[in-house]
């Protein structure tokens, strides 16, 4: 076996073991009949409107991407895109389901890869923005209860500091785009001077990305972006926290909702193992033990949400795979 082979191998084997270690210890607190009694709390109704909020947070991605990329085409012909990237981004490990979207953006909207890429890290941007915006407002309505388990610093200044160098660093991107590449060529160039072909390759790469970064404009389309993304947020979370309070688990919405900011926030960072199981769960169930539910709820509660939510997007993945498959017929016909 080379070297190669091994680094493939060990990409998915190293976030299974860590997904089985993880889950393991949260499921052995639990019963686990206690998950699919959870589940069977909710009425078809709820799950419906789940389905169906889940769907339309992924229309509201498709238009997210279609506005931040300047694509012509309409929302039926993206729309496949987002639900194999969502499909994938629950399954795959370490965000290694964001190369879908590279992929399939470069073959059927005839993205560049380097483009693709620029718009999945803008887009994280904003989302790592408004998640600590939210989890500021969230963390001021729950001070009583955390006020004696994290200090001021830790809720509010270093979340306010990192939210803030994040907009002067898109603001700087899109307004300062010749400085920006200027200070990144000045960084690169000891790196390029190197006969290593690999390193040059990489660095290459990563100016190209960042000159697409930097092509990004504050103006109307970018504000939209904005708007969608603020969407997206508001859906994601909305309907999430409507299915807790479905199953009957009695924890108060608000500490759900901080939970589930910094559960989100935490995943934007490629960690996940496979599934996202274990790396979901713990962050949320912590968070909402630090507010008095007791470990045994929390857990059963994140495991039940995040199997609700791998069940919502497999038929989305399926949709997304047979309309590939149509396409690809089409074009050979």
């Amino acid at each position: 076996m080379n070297k190669t082979q091994f680094q493939r191998i060990a990409k998915y084997v190293i976030p299974t073991v860590l997904a089985v270690i993880i889950s393991y210890f949260l499921l052995k607190e639990i019963d686990l009949r206690e998950i699919p009694e959870t589940l069977s709390r909710l009425s078809f109704h709820a799950i419906f409107i789940g389905f169906a909020s889940y769907c339309l947070l992924v229309i509201a991605k498709t238009l997210r991407f279609r506005t931040l990329l300047g694509l012509k085409s309409s929302v039926s012909q993206i729309f496949p895109i987002l639900a194999m990237h969502t499909f994938w981004g629950n399954i795959l490990p370490m965000r290694t389901g964001d190369i879908s979207y590279v992929y399939l953006m470069q073959k059927r909207q005839k993205v560049k890869a380097t483009q693709g890429i620029a718009s999945l890290m803008m887009a994280s941007l904003i989302d790592l923005v408004l998640l600590i915006a939210l989890m500021i407002f969230t963390a001021s309505l729950l001070l009583p209860k955390l006020s004696g388990q994290f200090t001021w610093t830790v809720l509010f200044l270093v979340p306010l500091l990192i939210g803030t160098v994040l907009l002067i660093v898109m603001i700087m991107a899109c307004v300062a785009p010749n400085f920006c590449t200027s200070v990144a060529m000045k960084c690169a160039n000891p790196l390029l001077r190197l006969d290593k072909s690999a390193i040059t390759w990489i660095v290459r790469k990563l100016l190209d990305i960042l000159n697409q970064i930097t092509a990004f404009r504050l103006n109307l389309q970018f504000l939209k972006v904005w708007g969608y993304s603020l969407l997206c947020l508001t859906i994601r979370f909305g309907f999430q926290c409507y299915l807790v309070s479905e199953m009957g688990v009695g924890i108060p919405i608000i500490e759900v909702l901080f939970a589930l900011a910094f559960t989100n926030g935490v995943n934007l960072l490629p960690i996940q193992t496979v599934g996202n199981f274990g790396t979901t769960e713990f962050p949320f169930a912590t968070f909402l033990n630090y507010f008095g539910t007791s470990m045994a709820v929390a857990t059963v509660t994140g495991f039940s949400l995040h199997i609700l939510i791998l069940l919502y997007c497999l038929p989305l993945g399926v949709y997304g795979y047979l309309a590939k498959s149509k396409e690809k017929k089409h074009e050979n016909n």
